[in-house]
């Protein structure tokens, strides 16, 4: 009997432990992640992070393979590690891994998301890198229809720049002393750049290493060449032109070339030194035609317009291509400095006629959008027209593939017709297309390789499809956005820059300025309620979600929009319209202020405002702008008594039931209850404060009679209000601050460097010298300069990024605003949008 027991509950035992075998023997899922499981955001309130105390490790040697696949991406997409791996405990991680170690998590919005060009869809690192070979085009341009570069005598055109006085010499030594100071920062960043990633496209400045979003040409080398120059390093200069001439344009492991980001640094930077540097450098002319070979071949399309992402490898360049239904305004109105110059240097028309084709179609193009004078922020530039090609049906609103699927749609697929918002149709775009003018290039995520049929490849099924592409812009599938903000701003910013390039000669450009000018100014310009009544301005958005919907206006402020100072100063002197000065000034003096609205004294990415009505003075109204803070206070209102009953009933409950613990807890108001903002993607507490705030916590309402809170759970007005201005650090006249962050950018400054050129007040030189100490101060770094991601704390987190244009043109700007007004000349050389300086042509 005993025996019969124990063999029993060994059967048992087996039996259970087989169970548990095939159990967690299955594979399973991973977790579900809800936003219930995501804890919330607090500002940093710590010390800024410490730079290393250890020296810089070895940096990789170009083209080493020993770093993670994924840093060659979209860096905000990298999972964020533990940063406690990383340091001397760990003696074999690389610079690269490191860094990344050392990364804070990736944060991501419409403004921060640093644009194109970033993630690497690269070559196996198994396989051969392959390379650009020269081939016959497929719809080439007959010679005797080459547009012709102008080669008259070029007009006499106005002077930009003020006439300046002798200076005194104690004003001498204080902007001798201010220059030093902008030199030293720039030569840091450069010795940073120099130790952990010379040839690189850019340094990971908090522990050095590097990443090569840019095709891993060199970025950084290339951009910062005729800064080198223009700060009197002249052998700093001879070095990097050595590095130069080891760069390879016919091959790299990413499948696609960005042909803006490319054309505006590469092409751009290499132009720009050759230019400043007197010609002597014949090296830098001939790396210039040597990318521009590569770059020509993007404008092989049926109506010449660009590919935007170039596929130039020797698989895919021989297939036919056509233009993109999605493309971005900025990056296809954006190139023609770069080919015109070039054009002008080596007197090829084939690469003028390249960007004159463009303006021609944008000059069609301007008067018939929905807002004349103004394009859409995407332009369907693929010239696709509605008819019938061979076997189907080709409407011009969607891409053509190899093959028409006759299965029945998924439901995503099914959701491409529906969007209502502007959110959603967002969703939509091609995370390539997120651009943000010429500075950032990173895309929001990395677009598989087996997704099927690029949007601008042209099937190859049928000859005769190439016949309906041969039109021009149109307006892009989905919703129409209007405005000078990106990714439209360096369109628009070129037209008086090619003018001066081309001395006057090509009348197109000062007509299609004169058109978007007088549409800014009717459409776009507006004046907003601000604390201290400063007479400023800034440029709205206009979108039109449906071609029948009404106008929907976003009053807001963005970095990117900055330049727009600068490019309506220019517009004035040149072109004679007087008033747009005052509105250079007032625009400028907005970015200005934004700089001086935050704890860092830096101006976020982007924000929204209030703005005041046309015509009628813009006075201070804190009720208004209360207002604006909680617009929907009756309803809230309304949803926080309903909740509250909820939660007595919920209480009633748990004493019925002898203390049973309810949901209700959730509501208790010893909990303030936290929302999920989706515009920013972060937590902010929207209950009342804990204790009675002081008035002298809030500088934007001093004076006021600070109330107790109330006992109810629903925040009133006030509270609610005052919570907002707490914990969103809203200085008066932000409603809402939608990106915090700040990437190096030099839009702002550029602005103010070009006001001083024009006018010659002291007044520019001493704002931009305040900017440029709160800039040096937050994001320098041991080994260079990094981009912060909060400008509203006191203790901002570094991102570990540094993009090209820091020392392209932030700092140029910077160094040129206390320059002798001799140094770049603005009567004798066009800035790109790059600020690389061409010089004006005198023929």
């Amino acid at each position: 009997m005993l025996r019969a027991r124990r063999y029993r509950v060994l059967l048992i035992f087996a039996a259970v432990f087989v169970l548990a075998f095939i159990h967690f023997s299955r594979s399973r899922e991973p977790p579900t992640v809800t936003l219930s499981d995501v804890p919330p955001a607090a500002d940093n309130k710590g010390p800024a992070p410490a730079a290393p105390e250890t020296p810089l490790a070895t940096p990789l040697s170009k083209g080493s393979t020993n770093f993670d696949v994924s840093d060659e991406k979209d860096p905000w997409q990298r999972p964020h590690s533990d940063s406690s791996l990383s340091g001397p405990e760990h003696p074999k991680l690389s610079n690269e891994a490191q860094s990344k170690e050392d990364e804070p998590p990736p944060f991501q919005n419409e403004y921060s998301s640093p644009g194109q060009g970033r993630p690497d869809m690269g070559h196996p690192e198994d396989q051969p890198t392959p390379h650009w070979k020269k081939r016959p085009e497929r719809y080439p341009v007959a010679p005797a229809d080459l547009i012709k570069l102008p080669t008259s005598k070029s007009k006499s055109l106005p002077k930009l720049q003020a006439k300046f006085s002798d200076e005194a010499s104690e004003d001498k030594v204080k902007r001798l002393s201010r220059l030093s100071a902008i030199k030293a920062t720039f030569e840091h960043a450069w010795n940073g750049y120099k130790a952990s990633a010379m040839g690189h496209d850019e340094v990971l400045p908090l522990r050095g290493g590097f990443r090569d979003p840019f095709n891993g040409w060199g970025a950084t080398l290339v951009d910062t060449l005729d800064t080198l120059w223009i700060m009197g390093l002249e052998e700093e200069f001879s070095i990097a032109v050595d590095e130069v001439k080891k760069i390879d344009f016919t091959t790299s492991k990413r499948m696609e070339i960005p042909v803006f980001e490319t054309a505006i640094r590469y092409l751009g930077g290499l132009l720009g030194a050759y230019d400043i540097s007197g010609h002597k450098y014949d090296l830098l002319l001939e790396k210039s035609v040597e990318l521009a070979e590569v770059l020509i071949g993007a404008f092989d399309t049926p109506n010449r317009m660009p590919m935007l992402f170039y596929r130039w490898n020797p698989d895919a360049a021989p297939n036919p291509h056509r233009a993109s239904m999605m493309s971005i305004l900025a990056e296809l109105g954006s190139l023609s400095l770069e080919f015109t110059r070039l054009a002008q240097l080596t007197r090829n028309n084939k690469y003028y006629d390249a960007i004159a084709r463009i303006t021609n179609e944008l000059e069609k193009f301007q008067t018939q959008t929905s807002l004349p004078g103004l394009w859409p922020m995407k332009v369907d530039a693929s010239g696709c027209t509605v008819g019938k090609s061979p076997g189907h049906e080709a409407p011009r609103d969607v891409p053509r593939n190899v093959s028409t699927p006759t299965s029945s749609p998924t439901p995503a697929e099914s959701m491409v017709s529906t969007p209502t918002d502007v959110e959603s149709y967002k969703n939509l775009i091609d995370p390539r297309q997120l651009h943000e003018d010429a500075q950032p290039a990173t895309y929001d995520s990395i677009i598989p390789q087996d997704l099927g049929p690029i949007p601008d490849r042209i099937p190859t099924s049928t000859g005769e499809t190439a016949e309906y592409c041969k039109g021009g812009l149109t307006n892009a599938p989905g919703f129409l956005q209007f405005g000078l903000a990106a990714p439209g701003d360096s369109t628009y910013e070129y037209l008086p820059k090619e003018y001066m390039l081309l001395g006057g000669l090509n009348d197109q450009y000062r007509k299609m300025y004169h058109k978007t000018a007088d549409a800014a100014r009717k459409h776009l310009l507006f004046q907003p309620m601000i604390k201290e009544n400063r007479d400023i301005r800034f440029l709205a958005t206009v979108t039109k979600l449906r071609p029948d919907a009404e106008f929907i206006y976003e009053y807001e402020g963005a970095h990117l929009t900055c330049f727009a100072g600068g490019m309506f100063a220019v517009g004035s002197k040149l072109f004679g319209i007087e008033s747009d000065l005052d509105i250079a000034a007032k625009l400028t003096d907005g970015c200005v202020w934004a700089y001086e609205s935050t704890r860092t004294g830096i101006m976020p990415e982007g924000f929204t405002m209030m703005p005041c009505k046309k015509d009628v003075p813009c006075v201070w109204n804190e009720a208004a702008y209360w207002r604006a803070l909680d617009p929907n206070e009756e309803q809230r209102i309304a949803q926080g008594r309903q909740q509250e009953a909820f939660s007595a009933r919920m209480e009633e409950k748990k004493d019925e039931l002898g203390g049973f613990q309810t949901n209700a807890t959730f509501f208790s108001s010893k909990t303030p209850r936290e929302k999920r903002d989706p515009e920013r993607g972060n937590w902010h507490v929207i209950s009342k404060p804990t204790q009675t705030p002081k008035s002298s916590e809030f500088t934007d309402v001093e004076g006021r009679d600070s109330r107790q809170p109330s006992k109810d759970l629903t925040p009133s007005h006030e509270e609610f209000v005052l919570a907002r201005i707490k914990n969103e650090h809203l200085p008066p006249g932000m409603v809402r601050i939608n990106s915090r962050s700040y990437l190096l950018r030099p839009e702002a400054i550029e602005s103010v460097f070009i006001m001083y050129r024009l006018t010659g007040k002291e007044y520019w030189r001493e704002k931009g010298w305040k900017m440029f100490e709160a800039i040096s101060k937050y994001t320098r770094t041991e080994v260079a300069h990094s981009a912060i991601q909060d400008v509203t704390v006191e203790h901002p987190i570094m991102s570990n990024e540094m993009e090209s244009f820091w020392l392209a043109e932030t700092l140029k700007y910077f160094y040129l605003l206390f320059s002798d007004p001799t140094v770049v000349n603005l009567d004798e050389y066009v800035l790109n949008t790059e600020a690389h300086p061409f010089k004006r042509p005198v023929y």
